[in-house]
């Protein structure tokens, strides 16, 4: 067996060397280890630290060629496509640097000159090169897919250096380049044989990033408690928090891009108050940038900001909207969805994952004129209100009926017009309530009157809550009811399970629109699925009785639907009662002033007859 001579066994033995100290890139950590024993021919690579289903791309970067050719470095050259990046120069640079030459010292002075050429060691494959070589990355590739060990062998690989790239089952998953050697060369003749003291990185772990994203409400900057909803009343300004993670792109993803999008429903955005407010000290303009209109914002990370990420990085962006929907309906949905884009794939920097998440806020209303969603998109009227005047025992005044639209029977009777009804936050109706206005400034308080049928007129846009509704007039001829009726607005969310696809991170379809589409269609999208608080049902308490109760169907995506086939509501409305007959004056008011006087002339008259009286025992005397 022929022994391969000895400067090549140094030169060999440099590479190796050289090779092992290939550790100071982003985004991979290769582990090297010596081997004791002889390596056989068919010893593997293998990339550990990744998960099932993942597949592991290895190009060849380097080979062996010996030394015969010009362009080699020591035996070793750049494989094309990668020696566009590797030329000579800079695989003199990467494997064996720069020897350098040596000081010379004057004899007759003692003065030292500086080398011509000053001595370097090899740099290895830094951050900026891994980039540099996955981005030129083509051609064939063999291809590994991991098992439930987490690990990549690619089996019998030639001699050389390879850069892997991994393509991640889960989308949420981001990983660098890997760079793995098998750094000999032995004729399949056996007369070629390989060095006992070779070393090589034929085992390299993956590091990889978890691009995560929450988006959270509240209506009270210091009260985010992870709420995915909030019951919210038109004009109220609601704070947003969005917490996502960044991947540790470093430069080994040569354009890495990463941004978040905010698209909100019947909210109007401030545009100024989209910040990044984490990491601290990030400047805008420079480390991001954000577009932003009424309806929505896009933050986008500047690239330079990204590739000195060397470690994944939390980022949280904080805004504020205001409650603009004005539809009278019984609910409105402000659904709200944040998403991410960003980079997964080191070759290709057109290839992107995608993240999204929800937040849901409604207001409610109440004796709405359509409530919800029916196949024929028109609302149904509801009242849990309803006013009924009533003669001295109690029968009802009117006996005409109204049809009920939900349960289609006679649902009331005796309803009573023109009753007028002011809203109060507080049992002792010393406090009115006030709607805002969709720009978040004081509207007005308003009287509610009740109409034909007897049915109070909407009172729309209300957080859910405690209010107390009492008559402010009654209609002519009835007495005015003087109780304070407790309403309570009563709300119940469910965490749904929702699945949505999208081909670019901005528009996303449905479950059942994406079951629509052709096998064809289907391959452009990429699907995720996330957790949404959505509207289960709402209930209206009136006095403390359950007047109205409304069932829900909603998917997460549109706004919620009432199930009239579950507990149909309003079969009997809350009735607020007048009776028949005159009201009495009340005290210190003009009626004080008309009994003072009627009691006045009573007594005047009581004097002239008293007078009268005498003066006629006085003729009798």
């Amino acid at each position: 067996m022929l022994k391969q001579p000895d400067n090549t066994k140094v030169i060999r033995k440099v590479i190796a060397l050289v090779l092992t100290l290939v550790t100071a890139f982003a985004m991979a950590t290769p582990a090297f280890a010596a081997d004791p024993e002889p390596p056989a021919y068919d010893k593997p690579l293998t990339i550990t630290g990744l998960a099932e289903g993942d597949v592991a791309h290895f190009y060849k970067v380097i080979e062996w060629v010996g030394s015969d050719d010009a362009d080699n470095v020591a035996g070793w050259k750049a494989v094309s496509p990668f020696d566009s990046v590797l030329d000579k120069a800079k695989l003199t640079e990467v494997l064996v640097g720069t020897k350098g030459s040596a000081a010379v010292t004057d004899p007759e002075t003692g003065e030292v000159t500086t080398p011509a050429v000053e001595a370097k060691d090899p740099t290895g494959i830094t951050a900026e090169l891994a980039g540099q070589l996955a981005a030129v990355a083509s051609g064939s590739s063999a291809d590994v897919t991991v098992g439930a060990d987490g690990k990549a062998v690619y089996q019998n690989p030639a001699e050389g250096t390879y850069i892997a790239i991994i393509t991640p089952a889960d989308t949420d998953t981001v990983y660098g380049p890997v760079f793995v050697s098998a750094d000999y060369n032995k004729d399949k003749s056996g007369d070629v044989a390989v060095s006992t003291a070779a070393t090589y990185s034929d085992t390299a772990a993956a590091k990889k990033s978890e691009v995560t994203l929450t988006k959270t409400a509240s209506t009270t900057e210091d009260a985010w408690d992870d709420k995915k909803w909030e019951s919210v009343a038109i004009g109220d300004t609601v704070s947003f928090k969005v917490a996502t993670t960044i991947p540790g792109y470093g430069k080994a993803y040569s354009n890495p891009e990463f941004k978040v999008t905010d698209q909100l429903t019947d909210l109007t955005l401030d545009t100024d108050s989209v910040t990044v407010t984490k990491p601290a000290g990030l400047t805008k303009g420079t480390d991001y940038t954000v577009t932003a209109t009424a309806a929505g914002y896009t933050v986008s990370f500047a690239k330079t900001y990204l590739q000195g990420l060397s470690v994944p990085t939390d980022v949280e962006i904080e805004y504020t909207a205001k409650v603009s929907t004005t539809a009278p309906k019984h609910v409105n949905t402000e659904k709200n969805t944040v998403s991410t884009e960003f980079s997964n794939n080191p070759k290709d920097s057109s290839q992107h994952g995608f993240k999204k998440d929800a937040t849901n806020h409604y207001t409610f209303t109440i004796n709405a004129e359509g409530l919800g969603s029916t196949e024929t998109n028109k609302g149904k009227k509801t009242s849990e209100v309803v006013k009924v005047g009533v003669d001295a025992k109690g029968d009802p005044i009117v006996t005409t009926t109204e049809k009920s639209e939900i349960t289609e029977s006679n649902t009331w009777t005796g309803p009573l017009q023109g009753a007028k009804f002011k809203l109060y936050t507080d049992a002792n109706c010393t406090t009115e309530y006030v709607p805002k206005n969709a720009d978040g400034t004081a509207g007005t308080a308003k009287e509610y009157v009740t109409d034909e049928h007897g049915r109070l007129e909407s009172i729309a846009g209300l957080d859910a809550g405690t209010y107390y509704l009492q008559e402010s007039e009654a209609p002519t001829g009835f007495v005015k009811d003087t109780k304070a009726h407790k309403i309570e607005i009563i709300a119940t969310v469910t965490s749904k399970n929702v699945t949505e696809y999208t081909t670019d991170g901005q528009t996303w379809i449905s479950q059942g629109d994406y079951d629509k589409l052709d096998a064809e269609a289907k391959k452009a999208y990429k699907s995720y699925t996330y957790d949404v608080d959505t509207l289960d049902k709402y209930e209206v308490k009136i006095d403390g009785e359950a007047t109205a109760t409304y069932n829900f169907v909603n998917n997460g995506t549109a706004n919620a639907e009432i199930d009239w086939t579950v507990i149909p509501p309003v079969e009997l409305p809350f009735d607020i009662v007048n009776t028949k007959g005159t009201e009495l004056p009340s005290t210190g008011g003009m009626g004080t002033k008309i009994l003072y006087t009627i009691g006045g002339l009573m007594v005047a008259a009581g004097g002239v007859f008293l007078a009268a009286k005498k003066r006629m025992s006085t003729i009798e005397e």
